[in-house]
């Protein structure tokens, strides 16, 4: 870290544009590499890797990788941007990484090849392994002490640009090694998805975060991707509210495409396996127009990366409850409903669920692990053909089964981008039955092989078609939960884990949440 300092201070006129080296361009020379490339940096193996810079217009540049004989070589153009397009090897290192251009040289040592993904979102994607102030991560310390065993298997590229009104080519921003202090001030779902991934799979892991607390969804993509998601879809008063903030130093960002083009546009383009995001708390007011917004940024984000096929997968956690100003408000439950309806209209997507994850005093939860764990089951069971029998989605109420006297119209819903079939039943008076899919290693327990035994489980409302909920009393067997609705005349809507915060507690035996959903459609403002 002294070595970087002290370049940085003796080259300042041009430390943005610098790579590690051995040999730096003359002062006058217009040879650059993107800042993305550095020593210890983590290459996506086993494809065509991006490597670009600046050089004079017509400037031959050079790429030779130390992991083959073959050079790779293009011209700069009228503007003096160049790119080549580099073989990558199968998982291993380290090797260099050599770019030349008429008398300059820059040589990247200690290259690894592996996996490499790019996280970003708000306060909960930024949240550091070392936590904050009265606000812990778990397993953040023992993580910290034994960071340097993963020194050659976790590298981390970790942003730290200002806002930005236009975007940015370079950043003053190097890969690390996962020493003890890189680790303890990276963002804990993305290092402990890495470590995850680098432990089932025994190959390099590279983590590019570009979080910042507190922003909102469209600081991440530029105005023309706003209005495609929301442009005459939402009221005209709402949609001037989206593109008519200004920036305020004093607060989070704020304005339309200012994360994207200081955090997100340098790094466009460098070969990733996918996409995590962690976002939410800034938009919650927003749900009506967040699937849209949300399906946009991912749009964005492969267009950036020039996916055309939608092969990147793009992975989002829902909102952990929180009590906010009133914990009994429902915003939060509409909020996660329209992140998960977003399953139904981003190719390739997924959704960790944090429903039993969250702190009613601290909007963030310390169980980092067990958000980047559900991550990390994603990208193992559907990236990487991991099949470890543990499954990569979480339950879901497949069909909810009313009393036959009930008035519930029979029919299947799919608000939250899974189905759910609403059935009436002669067998269950005064009984609401919900049968989970994706829940084959039970919710509950049993007590033998014999006797089933039911657990009490929270977090449930019912209502008739007055549509007042009252909490019921449930209980769950394997994949069977019964709500006792008794009390309440002609039941007709279930909600679960539906307000900001509510003591919801339904896991699978693996540890997978519940998310919250409805069987209703009624008018948002109920």
């Amino acid at each position: 870290m002294k070595r970087y300092f002290a370049l940085a201070v003796l080259l300042t006129a041009w430390a943005f544009f610098l790579p590690a080296q051995d040999k730096k361009p003359s002062e006058d020379s217009a040879f650059r590499v993107s800042s993305m490339f550095s020593d210890h940096m983590v290459i996506q193996r086993d494809t065509l890797a991006p490597v670009w810079g600046l050089a004079a217009p017509g400037t031959k540049v050079t790429v030779s990788p130390s992991w083959g004989k073959k050079k790779y070589s293009c011209t700069a153009d009228g503007s003096g941007r160049w790119k080549v397009f580099v073989e990558t090897p199968e998982a291993g290192g380290p090797y260099s990484l050599t770019v030349a251009s008429k008398g300059d040289k820059v040589v990247f040592q200690d290259v690894m090849s592996g996996e490499v993904w790019f996280c970003s979102g708000q306060s909960n994607m930024a949240l550091q392994v070392k936590g904050s102030s009265s606000q812990p991560v778990v397993g953040g310390v023992e993580a910290i002490l034994e960071a340097p065993e993963y020194a050659d298997r976790i590298r981390l590229y970790n942003i730290g640009n200002e806002r930005e009104f236009e975007p940015v080519e370079n950043i003053d921003c190097r890969w690390t090694l996962s020493d003890s202090r890189a680790a303890a001030d990276f963002s804990a779902v993305g290092y402990f998805f890495a470590k995850y991934l680098t432990k089932a799979l025994g190959v390099p892991v590279g983590m590019i975060c570009g979080a910042w607390g507190g922003c909102n969804l469209e600081t991440w993509m530029p105005m023309e991707y706003i209005d495609k998601a929301v442009k005459g879809k939402i009221p005209e008063d709402k949609y001037r509210a989206i593109v008519d903030r200004k920036e305020d130093y004093k607060l989070p960002p704020l304005q339309v495409g200012t994360m994207y083009n200081a955090r997100l546009f340098p790094v466009k383009g460098y070969a990733v396996k996918g996409f995590l995001w962690y976002q939410g708390t800034s938009n919650m007011y927003e749900y009506a127009a967040y699937d849209k917004l949300q399906t946009e940024l991912a749009q964005c984000w492969r267009d950036s990366w020039d996916d055309k096929d939608n092969k990147l997968p793009f992975y989002f956690c829902s909102l952990a409850p929180f009590a906010y100003q009133d914990p009994a408000n429902q915003a939060r439950g509409y909020f996660v409903e329209a992140q998960l309806r977003t399953l139904d209209m981003i190719p390739n997507s997924g959704a960790a669920i944090t429903e039993t994850l969250g702190d009613s005093c601290c909007i963030h939860p310390a169980k980092k692990p067990q958000v980047a764990r559900q991550l990390a089951l994603l990208a193992l069971e559907r990236d990487y053909d991991v099949d470890n029998g543990l499954g990569s989605s979480f339950p879901y109420p497949a069909r909810v089964t009313f009393p036959a006297g009930s008035s519930v119209v029979e029919k299947e819903i799919r608000q939250s981008g899974f189905p759910v079939k609403i059935c009436k039943s002669d067998k269950q008076e005064g009984k609401i039955v919900i049968n989970l899919a994706n829940a084959s290693s039970g919710v509950g327990a049993y007590s033998n092989q014999l006797e089933e035994t039911y657990i009490e489980v929270r977090g449930f409302e019912v209502a008739s078609p007055d549509r007042v909920f009252r909490p019921v009393k449930a209980n769950a067997g394997h994949s069977v939960i019964t709500l006792d609705c008794s009390g309440i005349d002609d039941p007709v809507a279930v909600r679960y884990g539906f307000r900001c915060y509510i003591d919801a507690d339904v896991v699978t035996c693996y540890g997978t949440p519940l998310p919250p959903f409805r069987t209703d459609d009624w008018p948002q403002n109920q």
